[in-house]
């Protein structure tokens, strides 16, 4: 997993361009790694640019390397098998090392078509997009018996854990089950990118009501740290009533491994997935 320990940003003169640095040996490295990205945008922003520049991705994906706050590190017999960080609108997000989490995202109803021709052409009733995500997936696992998965239902789609295996990185063959199983792309890239597998614990501001984070980490002063800290303050007592998902079934028959078990309960406990809450 890629969670550096160092972390700053450089601005330019104008303060309208940000780049951000890491480090896994210093503070001063980092700042240094900042300083030689923020010339390699300028350089990139002058015209005639040699490559289209996504600026929303350049600011938050650094050398492969997502930018979030790291809230918690979980180890088990020396080994690190999961991180709790915090992405960039807020959110608390669970990267595992080993535990395959798969995102899928229902397709958005289709609002187009004639309301004239409609009158006369009945057209034909599809199932809900939950029922036919679950078929697939059910359809899936009985193809492959031996992998044992834990269904959730999110604001979205659905989230499956595979709970009897260990995947030591997110290679070929990893991503293939994702695929297999529907997983968003994005998604699967961010994984690859990061080197492991993530879930979100908390839900997304907007869906909750709350504007957007004033600001983000790496905090460049006091003041950026204190508005966050405030913002926060509010988010988390307004996440207290919500749920990130909630448990459907679980498919298969063999057991979680034991190393999967603690991230499990972290999982389930910080989604509030019993309870009745409304998903967000």
């Amino acid at each position: 997993m890629k969670f550096p320990k160092y972390w700053t940003r450089a601005v330019n003169s104008t303060k309208k361009v940000v780049a951000r640095g890491w480090s896994e040996v210093s503070q001063e490295e980092a700042d240094r790694n900042a300083q030689a990205r923020l010339r390699r945008i300028l350089a990139a922003l002058k015209p005639p640019r040699s490559f289209d520049l996504n600026l929303e991705r350049y600011q938050y994906v650094i050398d492969n390397v997502i930018c979030e706050e790291v809230v918690d590190r979980i180890e088990q017999g020396g080994r690190e098998l999961g991180v709790v960080s915090r992405n960039a609108y807020g959110s608390l997000i669970l990267n595992a090392a080993e535990l395959m989490f798969v995102d899928i995202d229902f397709p958005k109803p289709y609002r187009g078509g004639c309301l004239f021709l409609g009158w006369f052409r009945r057209q034909p009733v599809e199932p809900p997009p939950e029922e036919t995500a679950l078929a697939s997936v059910r359809q899936w696992q009985s193809e492959h018996p031996d992998i044992s998965l834990r269904v959730y239902r999110t604001y979205a789609g659905l989230r499956l854990m595979v709970i009897n295996r260990a995947f030591t990185s997110v290679d070929q063959a990893a991503v293939e089950v994702m695929q297999q199983l529907g997983s968003d792309t994005l998604y699967v890239q961010l994984c690859r990118s990061q080197h492991c597998f993530r879930s979100r614990l908390s839900p997304k501001p907007w869906r909750i009501g709350m504007q957007k984070i004033p600001a983000k980490f790496p905090f460049e002063t006091s003041a950026e740290q204190q508005a966050f800290e405030q913002w926060n303050a509010r988010y988390v007592a307004t996440a207290a009533n919500y749920r990130v998902c909630r448990f459907v079934e679980l498919l298969g028959d063999a057991a979680p491994l034991e190393q999967h078990l603690e991230l499990i309960e972290l999982h389930d406990r910080l989604c509030s997935v019993q309870s009745d809450l409304e998903l967000a």
